[in-house]
């Protein structure tokens, strides 16, 4: 999700200027610095939820204090309730359409408990490989109906069956895209046609997605001006950039590893030929001895 907060999350909080944030899912905490950064700019305060902080997150947690955040080390189903209602949630957690749904309809619980308005939420990896499919962390976590038939495979665009060569395969996929109660996408689309509220649902479909889920009653003319920006032919000349820069590091990275594949396996062919020739010198050797040749 930091992929997006230069040029799409941080104007949203520039023109809402949130009191209470809240992220769900903090990895690395590369987002969660700029969180924070806005935090100790504009006198907010953030909740951060992640069940298995690694050590850079920790780190990054460490240049703030608790006049910025609170941080929780649980699952995020049992955080929200005991957290004050924000006014914008980042959703970044577990990929499935269970947890999605369910941390949707808790966020709006929570509100109403709270006398708040729902919150505008910004929902990472609403597009491709899991704005259909679901991706789960812990699948012993959830309930059998919460869970589709999963593999630790890879995946690939328009390709609904895992496969060994295909992108995420350390992760615990569904074995198959699309369908009911399957994915992201369909997880915050199921929600908003559930909803008493009247939700407005936009997409940016790059770097995995952004969903900008947004309640009728917290949208406002200049919040609406600011996203119908993000759609347009500048906006998108700009995104557009920024992929192209993305793929140039990307082939550069595979250019570096192919050259470093090339040495390795030239070297390699090198000790086997010396391996080789060694062990016909020495063949070569034990037949003489053999034959009691000096």
């Amino acid at each position: 999700m930091n992929r997006f907060w230069q040029r799409y999350i941080r104007p949203i909080f520039e023109t809402v200027q949130p009191r209470q944030i809240m992220e769900i899912g903090a990895e690395y905490g590369w987002n969660t610095r700029q969180i924070l950064a806005f935090c100790r700019d504009n006198g907010a305060h953030a909740d951060i939820i992640d069940p298995a902080p690694l050590p850079s997150l920790r780190e990054e947690l460490a240049r703030f204090g608790p006049a910025e955040y609170r941080f929780l080390a649980l699952k995020s189903l049992a955080a929200i309730p005991q957290l004050e209602a924000p006014d914008i949630a980042l959703v970044d957690g577990d990929h499935n359409w269970a947890t999605v749904f369910s941390e949707l309809n808790l966020l709006q619980a929570r509100a109403e408990q709270c006398g708040k308005l729902p919150p505008i939420v910004l929902c990472h990896d609403a597009a491709w490989p899991y704005a259909r499919r679901d991706m789960y962390y812990s699948p012993d976590d959830l309930d059998g109906w919460q869970r589709h038939p999963y593999s630790y495979k890879g995946m690939l665009p328009d390709q609904s069956e895992l496969t060994e060569q295909g992108v995420n395969g350390w992760l615990a996929n569904a074995t198959h895209e699309g369908g009911p109660r399957n994915g992201v996408l369909t997880a915050i689309e199921d929600f908003i046609a559930s909803s008493s509220t009247e939700w407005s649902l936009r997409k940016l479909p790059f770097f995995n997605g952004l969903a900008i889920v947004v309640p009728a009653p917290r949208m406002t003319p200049a919040l609406q001006s600011l996203i119908d920006g993000f759609f347009g032919g500048d906006a998108m000349l700009e995104a557009s950039k920024a992929l192209e820069s993305d793929c140039i590091q990307l082939r550069a990275m595979l250019c570096r590893a192919e050259a470093c594949l090339t040495r390795r396996t030239e070297a390699l062919e090198r000790a086997r030929a010396l391996i080789d020739a060694q062990q016909q010198r020495i063949a070569q050797l034990e037949n003489r001895a053999v034959a009691g040749i000096d």
